[in-house]
């Protein structure tokens, strides 16, 4: 596994309209629709100075606000250090805190582990030339999959930020973390999995231009991402 390069469009902030999932496809009990307000808009930016590169999700919920900070270590590769999250409720109070300091020893972590959120904000760098390649989703310290990504063909993708030659990636789980499958089971398996689609520019600097998919692990509410606009932070 190969660790993730820090995105070109570092600087900007990348503003997505967030709408819930037309199609789902996990069927968990988590629906976006009861969570975000009508047509949201979630906020991106990415801050690389000094060697320490921290992605920030601002995303409004219909009843509170999620803020989450997620700070890499650039060294020949993204290296994850930290996840600070903060949910308030309607009138600012606290309904969750979290910090994982990934650094500290209690969880030995493999080398290529992402938090769960990040990621389709964090893909744009990778040499996307049909291979399947795989990383892991750090969901909590108790939890962390296995999942792969590849790319399924080039789309034109018109947003709101306008219109986009796309290269179409998909995220899938590994069944094998939760029973062993075997090669042949796991290929046999592999249409029938539920998938995350990224679409991201093909042209530098490979900006997120649409999600659909979890906003987290699978479970997690579903919503569509589409790109708004960019501008300088």
């Amino acid at each position: 596994m190969d660790r993730l390069r820090t995105p070109r469009w570092a600087g900007q902030v990348l503003s997505y309209r967030t709408r819930p999932r037309e199609k789902r496809s996990f069927h968990s009990v988590l629906d976006a629709a009861e969570l975000l307000p009508h047509d949201a808009t979630t906020s991106i930016t990415l801050d690389a100075t000094g060697g320490v590169v921290a992605l920030g999700i601002s995303q409004p919920l219909r009843r509170g606000q999620l803020d989450e900070r997620v700070e890499h270590v650039d060294d020949a590769g993204l290296r994850v250090r930290r996840l600070v999250r903060h949910i308030r409720d309607e009138v600012g109070g606290a309904a969750r805190d979290e910090t994982a300091e990934f650094s500290a020893k209690t969880h030995m972590l493999p080398d290529c582990t992402y938090v769960d959120v990040s990621i389709p904000f964090l893909l744009g760098e990778q040499p996307f030339d049909g291979k399947s390649r795989s990383l892991y989703a750090w969901i909590c310290d108790r939890f962390v999959a296995k999942v792969y990504y590849e790319s399924r063909g080039e789309h034109d993708v018109v947003v709101g930020a306008g219109r986009f030659a796309t290269r179409e990636v998909v995220m899938y789980p590994d069944l094998n973390d939760w029973v062993k499958l075997g090669t042949v089971l796991s290929k046999l398996a592999k249409p029938f999995l539920p998938k995350y689609h990224m679409f991201y520019e093909i042209a530098a600097p490979h900006r997120l231009v649409r999600f659909d998919g979890p906003h987290g692990p699978p479970g997690a509410p579903e919503i569509t991402l589409e790109l708004e606009r960019s501008e300088p932070d």
